[in-house]
């Protein structure tokens, strides 16, 4: 049918002519020139058989156009399929070859009935979207690779200014040491890229071919191309599926330990430290259009309706300052962070409402207090330093201050894998490592909220929960930074604290509506839990303690309200 100049008409090189053939008929398995196209339309036998361009036909897949619709050996057309044999059937070989086979089906029938090549399709989109998905993730390691030795360079550096020259020679080892293992991970990473690439390219070509099998077959074809195209795409999922089951999409960080030798000049000292990567769990979520129903949240133990939250007021706090109540935490006993001008305070209470001791923060605003453990908490400069307080909680003392780098202003915060994920100035949400204390290594998270001064972080193991009072909305992000959900209605107004129970059902204080609104975890419904009628006005702090199922509430000048949550 097909020559070096085109596409001929079968029918007219029957007759050794040969002429260019505009239409192809997949039930003839004919290509049609112009005259032989006019008579196939009104010829009684094949006028209503659907005819194809011949533009269309060259893009079905080779495979596709390579099955045949008639029988080779009886010649008459294939109308039923024989699952026992895997073979399509004339009606000749129903009655002779399969005259046994029970399970044969009439194809327009068994098509029609067939969802697979639709579930082949969108498993295709799916490995294309996890393959994205994981590039992504391993460009951004080697961005951190970048980002980590650069923090890890000027760590050794200021270690190597309080020693003299005479550790120049060690300064070249761990420097040589930090690169070429820098060097050996990041070819690692690209060498996955490069495979991710590649199976990405070959899982666009399959889609393609679906694209073309789907718009331009016959059922007949449809239906065998479907058996085709299961090893290619089976394939293709299992490439991604078992990259969660392999190293090749562990994170790697690259950390240095200085020498303890180093920290005593007069101890002999042997080497400057070491370089190391360091190989923690993935990080990349695949999406398997398939899995939905597993993964929605349906059972009791993963969703409670809000609709049977309840509150019972266990007792109220009076607040004795004249400062505004930013944040409060509910643990072994209650604290509250207060500001005013260039001054901050941590002050205690016991479950009961009695004041037991305070602390001053000089030049902070103690803007927000982050639950470490229930012995340690985190409280954040606000806009007034750049400065992260370690405080323990029985003592009320500062054990470690933390400078964050000039420029980081730290707002609401939220702990999450030893690292304080942070509203920060310059409308951006970071990620501040503090495992190592005084070394912070940091990196700006690719969320795109619209403020981030003054506003409040809450988080769990899969998500980030962001509320901007200016914007009057919550927003539900994974750790990529795309957002999951976004909520914002009349009930709630100028959001400010926010806080998970067990269920990730997420409470808000509405500064401006005057209530506290709990939104259950889709982000689809919401309802008020706390109004004016329960003494809430204009809450700024919030805090849920998943161990009791208490409520901690603060309205911005007092008081506080302490209350027992059912469900």
């Amino acid at each position: 049918m097909a020559s070096s100049s085109g596409t001929y008409c079968d029918i007219c090189q029957s007759r050794h002519i040969s002429k260019t053939a505009e239409e192809y008929c997949p039930v003839c398995e004919e290509a049609l020139c112009s005259d032989c196209k006019d008579h196939h339309n009104l010829a009684k036998a094949t006028k209503n058989h659907q005819v194809i361009s011949i533009a269309e036909y060259n893009k079905l897949p080779a495979f596709i156009r390579e099955i045949k619709q008639h029988c080779d050996k009886h010649g008459d057309r294939f109308e039923f399929f024989c699952p026992t044999h895997n073979e399509l059937c004339c009606k000749r070989c129903i009655t002779t070859t399969h005259n046994e086979c029970k399970e044969c089906k009439v194809i327009e029938d068994f098509v029609e009935s067939s969802a697979a090549i639709d579930e082949y399709e969108q498993t295709l989109k799916d490995v294309e979207e996890n393959i994205q998905t994981a590039i992504a993730d391993r460009k951004n390691n080697v961005e951190e690779f970048e980002k980590q030795t650069q923090a890890i360079s000027k760590q050794i550096k200021n270690k190597r200014i309080e020693i003299n020259r005479l550790f120049d020679n060690l300064e070249a080892t761990i420097m040589k040491e930090l690169f070429t293992i820098k060097s050996e991970k990041k070819q690692n990473v690209q060498s996955v890229i490069e495979k991710l690439e590649e199976n990405k390219n070959k899982n666009i070509h399959l889609r393609e071919d679906v694209e073309a099998m789907k718009k331009y077959g016959s059922n007949i074809q449809v239906f065998m191309g479907t058996t085709k195209l299961q090893q290619p795409v089976s394939s293709q999922e299992r490439f991604v599926r078992l990259l969660q089951d392999d190293e090749s999409l562990r994170f790697v960080n690259l950390e240095c330990s200085i020498s303890e030798e180093l920290n005593n000049i007069n101890t002999r000292i042997r080497s400057f430290g070491t370089v190391k990567p360091i190989t923690s769990k993935s990080r990349v979520r695949f999406s398997w259009e398939s899995d939905k129903s597993a993964q929605i949240l349906t059972t009791p133990t993963n969703l409670k309706s809000i609709d049977n939250i309840n509150t019972k007021l266990i007792c109220m706090i009076d607040i004795n300052t004249s400062n505004t109540i930013t944040s409060c935490v509910l643990g072994k006993g209650l604290l509250f962070s207060t500001t005013n001008r260039y001054r901050g305070k941590i002050l205690q209470y016991d479950t009961q409402g009695k004041h037991l001791k305070e602390i001053e923060l000089k030049q902070s605003y103690a803007f927000d207090i982050v639950l470490i453990d229930l012995d340690t908490i985190a409280v954040t400069g606000g806009g007034c330093d750049f400065k992260v307080y370690i405080v323990d909680v029985a003592t009320l003392q500062v054990k470690l201050v933390i400078d964050v780098g000039k420029q980081n202003w730290i707002y609401g915060a939220t702990y999450k894998n030893e690292s304080i994920i942070s509203c920060m100035y310059g409308n951006a949400i970071q990620i501040f490592n503090i495992a190592n204390n005084k070394n912070v290594t940091t990196s700006t998270l690719p969320f795109k909220t619209k403020y981030t001064i003054t506003t409040y972080l809450a988080s769990d193991d899969y998500f980030v929960y962001h509320s901007d009072y200016r914007n009057g909305s919550v927003a539900c992000y994974d750790l990529r930074g795309k957002i999951i959900w976004s909520f914002k209605e009349d009930v709630l107004r100028e959001p400010r604290s926010i806080c998970l129970d067990s269920y990730s059902n997420v409470y808000v204080a509405g500064s401006g509506s005057n209530n506290v609104v709990v939104i259950s975890s889709d982000g689809l419904h919401s309802k008020q839990l706390l109004g004016p009628d329960d003494g809430i006005k204009a809450p700024h702090a919030i805090h849920y303690d998943k161990s009791s199922n208490r409520l901690l509430v603060a309205n911005a000048n007092g008081p506080a309200l302490l209350y027992q949550v059912s469900s």
